[in-house]
């Protein structure tokens, strides 16, 4: 054998070694879709949403308090930076009525909407988001709402930071909680950023047809 033959077979043994003490690899990515009652009749139907190119920029409106509009901000420059062919673009707007998503300081409305997932749960703040979905599980009206509640304790700040972008990663489309806190979008992130599992989810999304549509406020 060749020394480049015996290199070559040096490397593969490494290469299998390693792999026999490494710690499995994670899935690509984690089930990003809502299941809700089927409709007609028994069963899940599973939802699936995106916004299409027709739709972009997403508008959003925050309300000025406790810094969320730079938290906002910098959570929309954030996922922007996930997708690779400007699948996702959101801006910030001064008129609510306009708004495609809508984020609020506080705890959710006592409202029981369509879907709400919540999220967030740490004891410096917390998060949640409120889809109105049709009953025949087909439209999804907007405005999507957002809500971040912060609490008056040390650490505030961060926890605002990621749970502002873990909020928007819902209100892009990704409506279930990973199963891994090393994703942003684990139901209590520690993360402080979409991690590469976010980010495949995230693509896997924006390239997979959407069984909802988003619907202008005061659609028919």
């Amino acid at each position: 054998m060749t020394a480049r033959r015996w290199a070559w077979g040096w490397a593969a043994l490494a290469a299998l070694a390693c792999g026999d003490i490494a710690s499995p690899a994670r899935g690509d990515v984690y089930e990003w879709r809502l299941e809700t009652p089927a409709v007609p009749g028994p069963g899940l139907d599973t939802l699936s949403f995106h916004w299409s190119l027709d739709d972009l920029p997403v508008r959003v409106w925050v309300e000025d308090t406790e810094d969320l509009p730079a938290h906002v901000a910098r959570a929309l420059e954030v996922w922007e930076g996930v997708f690779l062919y400007g699948e996702f673009r959101g801006t910030l707007v001064g008129d609510s009525s306009s708004a495609d998503v809508i984020v609020l300081g506080g705890a959710p409305e006592s409202r029981a909407p369509a879907a709400r997932l919540r999220s967030g749960l740490a004891p410096e703040c917390s998060g949640a988001t409120d889809l109105d979905v049709d009953a025949a599980n087909t439209q999804l009206r907007l405005p999507v709402r957002v809500f971040i509640n912060p609490l008056p304790v040390p650490g505030v700040e961060r926890c605002l930071a990621l749970t502002s972008i873990h909020e928007l990663g819902h209100a892009l489309g990704i409506f279930a909680h990973s199963d891994d806190p090393a994703d942003l979008m684990y139901a209590d992130p520690e993360v402080e950023l979409p991690s590469d599992r976010d980010r495949r989810t995230a693509e896997a999304a924006y390239h997979t047809p959407p069984t909802l549509q988003a619907v202008p406020r005061g659609a028919p």
